[in-house]
């Protein structure tokens, strides 16, 4: 359709790029980015009514269950292979799509009447509840494997357990044994290649003492594994094997289901991504407060209410950016706008062209819904004066290139957008070339709006019927121009004026205005009385016009009203009388039936009984359908106090609650560093717990003490803080911690240099990174641990 360098004049890459800003998912950003105006008006029409759908979702119904996920297809894609498998947080990322996917099929379960073109998309996802177990019997949501995930598992994690307490224990009394002898002051155990050790001073070591796994950056400590915990540690080891191949053969088969539904997973992700499109289409829609067009099969145009797109992301106030209405295509097919500079002519001609992109892209647009978008297939855009240094053009050869394509490509589908046509050159040859550029155009039966400074091309509607004057409304009083659009009204340039306004010599303003000529001044001057007269009307019209549609407006509603109450009235008395109708033959059945039982048996004492218990039956068959008449209560809603920890299903996560906001029934939650803002519906009371696998209660575990999570070396020299670090690491070997802070300022950044240095050398580091600025930014490391 439109060529790709009017696209990019025009800034639809802007629309693309504010649309791929609301995407959720890599995919849907792609899609986004790649949308472009469609031919067919079918094609056209379908992705409009499901950017419709959307936007009534997102405003009238519960929040649409959708969020930010990862690329689920690149982690399908490598578990494809026979054998292979994923990580456990990689896992996870799969189960929460799966969720989603059955969230989605239930949200919109009751809604496919209502919604069609989304239900539709949403049936072709599958839910595969298969996959949600096997990863929630396997891995905690931490993203740890279970001991549960398997007897065998289990088994092994108990025996490495007791494994490594007996090592730690044997360990601690060599260490006791020589403190007591007073040969350390401050012995640690640590690891070295996966096996505990202890350091020994250079000068005691002997044969006897163990095997060398370590020695100190001084040389003068070596780290001993002593030969009473030889075997240990091998078996320790052992087992850490055991238990590696035993977690990667759960993996492995929880691979293979998602193997199993490989397909269907990967077409569900193809979908989510299609509706991930269709809800950053609504987002924009109600962004911008736009509407869905009118797509029409003839050639033209009619826009009402129409406003820039980019102009209203800019501006703090929708009502600031003035509305364009104008028709092309109806009665004439080119516009010929005048006026002064900074006027708004060329924000109009870019207004027409971005928003017929957008419409014949699905979007909705800023404008009224009464606005008509016709088969515009085709948009030529010559706008601005740059000068192409590449082909050695001027500005008018410039504008010549592009105008000359247009004339050339363009047919009864085109629209071709020209600012300041035949500008760059004299103005005699430049109006007279517009002048000709515009029959062509004509000729062709293309479209045109075209903006010029030319006095000469205002007087083209009296030659050409299908040519029209249109300007943009100029305050004569404040000279400031209004940026109202004016179609059948040339424009003046209001140059002289301005001028005057601004203090330039009398005289030279005589002069200019006895060069510009007796006829051209009554030109202007008849131009300025039929603005006048033109706004008088348009008030006049304006103030008719609301009171005949307030009129209109009133008379409906009085209508609905009256045939609504009628419809009501009519519904509720048959619905009475149908239940009271039903309520009274089964009665009437009830006591004929009971009456025969008490003749037949001659009212013996069982037989009363039985009649009191039919009676009992039938009264509470009347307060039954009592009840039913009744409006149901409405279940009451979970108590939620603030400082309760609460489960976020939009996010998965768990958070504690800070504030209850009643205006909107929501809650401010703290989750981790994070606050955000929850509505009441999505949060329940969640109990806390430890999710790391407990230790078996039969096995004895000697005592240590607590490590600190961060250490400060602020004001200690390099090698100083280097040391204290290091042993800092140590202690942290045999801990649980997985993550640790080393405080060193910010200073002029030496002392963090060495310490990067250091730590990407450490055998014990995974991974390091300077903190967040909650965390304390660059004066802060943030230390990862290697866990073998």
């Amino acid at each position: 359709m439109t060529d790709n360098e009017a696209l990019e004049i025009l800034e639809f890459d802007k629309i693309r790029t504010m649309l791929a800003g609301k995407s959720l998912t890599p995919a849907g950003k792609e899609l986004a980015l790649a949308i472009e105006p469609l031919e067919n008006n079918g094609d056209i029409n379908r992705i409009l009514d499901e950017t419709t759908e959307m936007v009534e979702i997102l405003s009238f119904e519960e929040p649409f269950p959708l969020q930010r996920i990862d690329d689920t297809n690149r982690l399908l894609h490598r578990v494809a292979t026979e054998g292979t498998y994923l990580d456990p947080s990689e896992l996870l990322k799969i189960k929460i799509f799966v969720e989603i996917c059955g969230r989605l099929k239930k949200y919109i379960r009751n809604k496919s009447d209502k919604y069609p073109l989304i239900a539709e998309l949403i049936s072709k996802m599958s839910f595969a509840q298969e996959i949600i177990d096997a990863i929630d019997k396997a891995i905690d949501k931490t993203g740890e494997v279970k001991d549960s995930a398997s007897p065998e598992l289990r088994k092994i994690r108990i025996e490495r357990s007791s494994t490594r307490n007996k090592i730690l224990s044997r360990l601690e009394k060599i260490i006791g044994a020589r403190t007591q002898r007073g040969t350390y002051q401050d012995d640690i155990i640590t690891v070295r290649d996966g096996r505990y050790v202890i350091p020994i001073a250079e000068g005691d070591f002997t044969t006897q003492s163990g095997v060398v796994h370590d020695r100190s950056k001084s040389g003068a400590t070596l780290y001993v594994e002593p030969l009473e915990t030889v075997e240990l540690n091998n078996r320790l080891r052992k087992l850490d094997s055991q238990e590696e191949k035993e977690i990667t053969r759960i993996l492995i088969s929880i691979a293979d289901l998602i193997r199993e539904e490989l397909a269907s997973l990967q077409a569900s992700y193809d979908v989510y991504a299609g509706i991930d499109f269709i809800h950053t289409r609504g987002q924009l829609s109600l962004q911008l407060d736009a509407n869905r067009p009118m797509i029409i099969s003839e050639s033209r145009v009619r826009l009402i209410d129409a406003r820039h797109p980019l102009l209203l992301t800019q501006a703090e106030d929708r009502a600031s950016v003035v509305p364009l209405s104008l028709s092309l295509g109806g009665k004439f097919d080119a516009l010929v706008v005048t006026g002064p500079n900074t006027g708004g002519k060329t924000v109009a001609l870019k207004t027409l062209g971005i928003l017929i992109l957008m419409a014949r892209s699905g979007l909705h647009i800023p404008a009224s819904e009464k606005t008509e978008i016709g088969s515009i297939t085709r948009i030529f855009a010559d706008i601005g004066d740059e000068q192409s240094i590449e082909l050695s053009l001027s500005t008018f050869s410039s504008h010549l290139s592009r105008i000359i394509r247009a004339l050339q490509e363009c047919d009864d589908r085109s629209l071709i957008l020209l600012d300041e046509i035949g500008a760059g050159t004299d103005p005699k040859e430049g109006s007279a070339l517009a002048e000709a550029v515009l029959i062509h155009i004509l000729d062709k039966g293309a479209k045109a709006f075209v903006t010029t400074h030319y006095s000469a091309l205002k007087t083209l509607p009296e030659k050409y019927p299908r040519i029209e004057n249109a300007s943009l409304e100029f305050d004569r009083s404040t000279l400031r121009p209004s940026y109202r659009f004016k179609v059948g009204l040339p424009g003046s340039s209001y140059a002289i004026e301005v001028a005057k306004r601004l203090g330039m010599p009398d005289e030279i303003i005589a002069r200019s205005e006895k060069i510009v000529g007796t006829q051209e001044h009554s030109l202007s001057r008849l131009i300025e009385k039929l603005e006048s007269e033109l706004r008088l009307s348009r008030q006049e019209k304006f103030e008719l016009d609301r009171e005949r549609q307030q009129a209109e407006e009133l008379r409906k509603n009085l209508n609905e009203r009256e045939s609504g109450l009628r419809t009501r009235e009519e519904t509720l008395k048959r619905r009475e009388v149908d239940d009271a109708r039903e309520l009274v033959e089964s009665t009437r059945k009830k006591l004929e039936d009971l009456v025969r039982s008490i003749r037949e048996k001659q009212a013996d004492k069982e037989t009363v009984k039985e009649a009191h218990g039919q009676l009992r039956e039938m009264e509470s068959d009347f307060t039954e359908q009592r009840n039913r008449l009744e409006p149901r209560k409405r279940r009451k809603k979970e108590k939620l106090q603030p400082g309760d920890d609460v489960f976020i299903e939009t996010l998965q996560t768990s958070g504690s609650l800070l504030e209850y906001q009643q205006a909107s029934d929501s809650w401010r939650v703290q989750v981790g560093n994070m606050i955000s803002t929850v509505k009441s519906e999505f949060l329940s009371k969640h109990e806390q717990s430890d999710s790391r696998p407990a230790l078996p209660s039969d096995v004895n575990y000697a005592p240590f003490e607590d490590i600190s999570t961060q250490i400060s070396v602020i004001g200690l020299t390099v090698d100083e803080a280097i040391e204290e670090v290091d042993r800092f690491l140590d202690r942290v070997a045999i801990s649980n911690l997985d993550t640790v802070y080393i405080l060193h300022g910010k200073g002029t950044g030496a002392l963090r240099r060495a310490i990067k240095d250091f730590l990407s050398r450490h055998h014990l580091v995974a991974d390091f990174r300077l903190g967040y600025v909650s965390e304390g930014s660059s004066g802060v490391t943030v230390v990862t641990i290697k866990r073998d």
